[in-house]
């Protein structure tokens, strides 16, 4: 506890002094370069709706600018007055509300091609789009819109929510279905989108008074070819504060460069790092090339190892400073419950009690970290609020061969492999449907990973799992196959539900709003979980205005509660995140609250 409370206060210290410096500082150098070392591998397929691999989404973000609505550094949505001249908040009749948005002239991409009204809606129209959908993509980011339900089906060519008024005027039309709304803010944060690098020059934005729609019908069969080229294509068209110069393949590593045309972010902070290289890293050999100046900075540390070896770094006066500050996530075995062993609730909860999960977290994080039982992490501040109530709650699921055993006693895992009383040796059965299912669970895993090492210890090499009458099948491969197996993208035999348990980390931005990934048959509901009861506590959490955070305090512990009886995944922890860096690089303050181009806009380098 002394340690987690020394780290918080030097992560408020340091954001404070981050937080203090304001537009681009007089005299400060644009300049040198910051090889940022990341432990995830990266596509080169920057959009996150066909995956979300977190080292892609940080390369989309630093290539992505001028969004109506930016983050500060506090974790605060506001408008960015970089982008948006002016903008009138309309209350209609119906109970919907509208935002309308004046955008300021002058603005450009990378390519030098002026920014207008249209680059907003195109972006929209694309994303929410049938055609996405047609390739495999989520296409509902934009849900709440009204209209978006025919438009996203293809049944109408107009999004009635989404109106292009002139050349640097647009709207949107939040349905009052979806109000009020905890994040309303966000909700109508837009940036623009260069339409011909994903569709060509064929395409146009139109509306005649009912809506915006392409001119085009834009279609599978018709747009695929030109739209995976562009996918296949790194440089995107940028309208953000960098644009990328290379991606090479085989090294999973990204060189990019400052975006001359990028006017700032909501405050006109611009960047001062010339060249900013993502490169991946072994966990294991990371802090070595830290040490060598093979890499600058190492970001988001969560193995207590390995920040025990950058603290060695620290103290042994050689240049290399630290950031530390609370996860707004948690690590997690991640659950599939659509086939398989794993649907069954009891099963879930019967794996849960075979985990000694306080241990896990000394042996993963070292004291950096703590257990969590929900989808949480220690810095959101809901949590921090609301802990002792929750405590008092939830099930801990503490170690327990027995209560494993009941569980699935309870559950109908009771018959040996021939359907006959199950009488302590082998593998559990249950009878589902007429066929006899086998408790044998199918783990997929992330290879050179000290999270899925330990775990492998844990679940394949305990006795007890055995003794319970269960196994474990691991497999082990690079992080995107693992996501194309979660997410059941990427191709025909990625679709074919395959494997019953992942392995990974998840951290939220601060839009806590979990609906669609516990909507029954939604394309980001990864776990495959189907309880209403569970779905609505979601969205009554956030159905309400911004101002009742109390009201938002209680149902956070209500649907946490529901949560951790279904268990959907079980919560190995959660940490205190570090950033070592060479002190070369200056002013640098990431927190929870924020992404790492927030961080890096702010920061400069001094040789």
């Amino acid at each position: 506890m002394k340690k987690l409370l020394t780290v918080l206060l030097i992560s408020v210290m340091m954001l404070s002094l981050a937080a203090c410096g304001g537009k681009q500082e007089e005299g400060r150098k644009i300049g040198g370069t910051l090889i940022i070392g990341n432990t995830t591998e990266m596509t080169g397929d920057w959009i996150t709706i066909f995956s979300n691999i977190a080292t892609d989404n940080e390369v989309l973000n630093l290539i992505s600018g001028y969004s109506t609505v930016d983050l500060t550094f506090d974790g605060e949505y506001v408008i960015n007055e970089t982008a948006v001249k002016d903008y009138k908040r309309i209350e209609n009749a119906d109970g919907s509300i509208t935002y309308e948005f004046e955008i300021n002239k002058g603005l450009k991409y990378s390519n030098d091609v002026e920014i207008t009204a249209k680059d907003y809606v195109a972006g929209i129209l694309l994303w929410n789009s049938k055609f996405i959908a047609d390739l495999g993509g989520t296409n509902t980011g934009s849900f709440r819109l009204v209209g978006h339900d025919s438009y996203s089906k293809g049944e109408t060519k107009e999004f009635a929510g989404v109106r292009l008024l002139d050349d640097y005027k647009f709207s949107v039309t939040i349905d009052a279905a979806y109000l009020p709304y905890f994040y309303e803010l966000p909700l109508v944060g837009y940036g623009p989108e260069y339409l011909p690098f994903w569709l060509g020059d064929s395409v146009d934005v139109a509306d005649d008074g009912n809506g915006a729609y392409f001119t085009v019908e834009v279609t599978k069969e018709d747009f695929e070819d030109i739209f995976t080229a562009a996918r296949n294509n790194p440089k995107y068209v940028s309208s953000g504060p960098y644009v990328v110069e290379e991606y090479d393949v085989a090294s999973k590593q990204v060189t990019l460069k400052i975006n001359p045309n990028f006017k700032g972010n909501y405050e006109g902070q611009k960047p001062s790092i010339e060249t900013v290289i993502l490169k991946l890293v072994n966990q294991d050999t990371m802090m070595d090339e830290l040490r060598t100046g093979q890499v600058d900075l190492l970001y988001g540390v969560v193995a207590g190892d390995t920040i025990q070896a950058g603290h060695d770094l620290v103290e042994s006066g050689i240049g290399i400073s630290y950031n530390a500050y609370p996860r707004s996530g948690y690590g997690k075995i991640h659950f599939v419950a659509d086939h398989g062993p794993t649907q069954f609730k009891e099963v879930r909860q019967a794996v849960a009690h075979l985990i000694n999960r306080t241990e896990f977290i000394q042996a993963f994080a070292k004291g950096y970290g703590s257990v969590v039982h929900g989808p949480y992490g220690e810095g959101q501040w809901f949590y921090q609020e609301t802990r002792q109530e929750l405590l008092s709650k939830v099930n801990e699921y503490p170690y327990s061969l027995e209560a494993a055993k009941k569980l699935l006693d309870e559950g109908g895992w009771n018959l040996d492999a021939n359907g006959k009383p199950y009488t302590g040796e082998g593998i559990r059965h249950k009878m589902v449907g007429e066929e006899l299912m086998p408790l044998v669970i199918k783990w997929f895993g992330s290879a050179n990973n000290q999270f899925t090492d330990l775990l492998a210890i844990r679940l394949l090499q305990n006795p007890d799992i055995e003794a319970a009458g269960m196994k474990f099948e691991q497999t082990v491969g690079d992080f995107g196959e693992l996501i194309n197996w979660y997410t059941r993208t990427g191709g025909e035999q990625y679709t074919v539900p395959t494997y019953h348990m992942f392995n990974l980390a998840t951290s939220f931005t601060p839009i806590y709003d979990l609906q669609r990934s516990y909507k029954p048959g939604d394309r980001v509901n990864y776990n495959r979980i189907a309880d209403e009861e569970l779905y609505n506590l979601a969205v009554k959490l956030v159905n309400r205005p911004a101002t009742d955070r109390e009201g938002f305090k209680k149902d956070f512990v209500n649907f946490i509660v529901r949560w951790n009886e279904l268990l959907p995944d079980i919560p190995l922890y959660s940490n205190t995140l570090h950033d070592f860096f060479n002190e070369k690089l200056k002013d640098w303050g990431l927190t929870a609250n924020i992404r790492l181009v927030h961080a890096i806009l702010y920061a400069y380098i001094e040789e």
